[in-house]
């Protein structure tokens, strides 16, 4: 029972409250009662001083990430199992055995410590993945890199088997390096320059092993690599800090997901500075082009690029083609207009009049012959075909190379010695 007076205009009033009358408290949860419960030692956190450190309750603190200890491009426990089990690859051997092939009689192939790399190996349960000693920190990251584009000094591109080999063992090594980045959660400035190695390579290569079989160039599994690699270093960027080749791969993302409107978008959303450089505006004009359907001028702002940009986009090359060979058709389809072949060539920006005849012809279109050729569009003719394969381009691509070897194509000329 509770005694209360109130005054009220002067009169004093007692009343009596009953606990029949008493309002219910509120009902209150567990987490409102830990709330409103004392402190205990539990909650706190002893430091080296003695004394206690409030936590917030209830925060679960994910562990600090490993730090890679490994200065080498493998760790030593790595290349020893790896000999002990024969899994070393022909860039690994030591110079001469690969020709020998004594080990192929019974024996195992014995690995040069200063070319072994650490192989991409798969996360399964059980498997450790975050030991330090076999964990390369940034600097080790970077040095392996430029050491896996400097393979390409000595790959012969005319050789279908020398590419292969190389090719394989760049890729796998290079999974290994992002997967590396990734256990370490290096980011930043750290980061950035591994990955923009490693999309360098991811970049050309599509163009340099475009004639190899499946079962050595896998377009799906590389594409994915692409665009994983492109999400880390964006994310590297957006981390803040001094990153001299920003600009440039922004512009590279642009032409890689050409027409990709969020792409654009994001563009959009850069700095000043970044946004009116002429990489980029000249990426955002091509983007324009290609949903404007202007072909005229996307291959002349094509012809624009750079050796690497040019990598970046030549994917898009055979779809463009197709689309633009179709508009033709459909704006020059008359029994009296004859399209010369030399000027349809240069709108395409293709090397020879003889390709884009064939072009022309696979899709049911006429192409005379004579002194001058000259390509006869009816729409009722057209038919539509699979794409071609991607081939050779002189003009757009390999023209744009000059005398600068691929490795420096790869890492924008600036290699360092290993």
């Amino acid at each position: 029972m509770v005694w209360l007076r109130i005054r009220t205009g002067g009169i004093h009033c007692d009343v009596t409250i009953s606990p029949a009358t008493q309002p219910e408290k509120q009902a209150m949860s567990r987490e409102g009662r830990t709330a409103r419960r004392p402190l205990k030692k539990e909650d706190t956190e002893v430091t080296h001083r003695g004394d206690y450190k409030l936590q917030s309750r209830n925060v679960n603190v994910s562990p600090p990430p490993p730090v890679g200890l490994c200065l080498d491009m493998c760790s030593e426990h790595e290349r020893k199992e790896r000999e002990r089990h024969g899994r070393i690859h022909p860039l690994e051997m030591q110079n001469g055995q690969l020709k020998s092939r004594h080990f192929r009689h019974g024996g195992h192939p014995t690995a040069d410590a200063n070319r072994m790399v650490k192989e991409y190996s798969r996360p399964a349960a059980g498997k450790e993945l975050s030991s330090p000693r076999d964990l390369r920190p940034p600097a080790t990251l970077l040095k392996t890199v430029q050491y896996l584009m400097e393979i390409w000094e000595n790959v012969n591109e005319q050789d279908t088997t020398s590419l292969s080999l190389a090719y394989s063992f760049v890729f796998d090594r290079l999974r290994a390096v992002r997967q590396d980045l990734t256990v370490q959660r290096i980011s930043g400035t750290e980061g950035a320059p591994v990955l923009e190695g490693s999309l360098g390579f991811l970049l050309c290569s599509p163009y340099l092993v475009r004639d190899l079989p499946l079962e050595d160039y896998n377009e799906t599994l590389h594409s994915t690599q692409v665009r994983e690699s492109f999400a880390g270093l964006m994310d590297c960027y957006s981390r803040g800090g001094r990153f001299p080749r920003q600009t440039e791969f922004h512009a590279l993302l642009l032409l890689y997901d050409l027409g990709n409107m969020d792409a654009m978008h994001r563009a959009l959303q850069l700095p000043h500075i970044i946004l009116n450089s002429p990489e980029i505006r000249l990426a955002l004009d091509i983007n324009r082009s290609y949903l404007e359907k202007n072909w005229v001028r996307l291959f002349r702002l094509v012809c624009k690029l750079d050796c690497l940009k040019a990598c970046a986009f030549y994917r898009h090359l055979p779809d463009c083609r197709n689309q633009a060979i179709r508009i033709y058709t459909n704006a020059y389809s008359s029994r009296n207009c004859r399209f010369p072949l030399g000027n349809l060539t240069c709108l395409l920006a293709v090397d020879s009049p003889s390709r884009v005849s064939n072009m022309c012809k696979i899709r049911g279109l006429q192409v005379t012959s004579g002194e001058e050729e000259f390509v006869l569009f009816h729409k009722a003719s057209f038919k539509d075909v699979d794409l071609e394969c991607s081939g050779r381009e002189i003009q757009l691509v390999e023209a744009k190379k000059e005398d600068l070897s691929w490795a420096k194509v790869m890492m924008g000329h600036q290699m360092c010695s290993v």
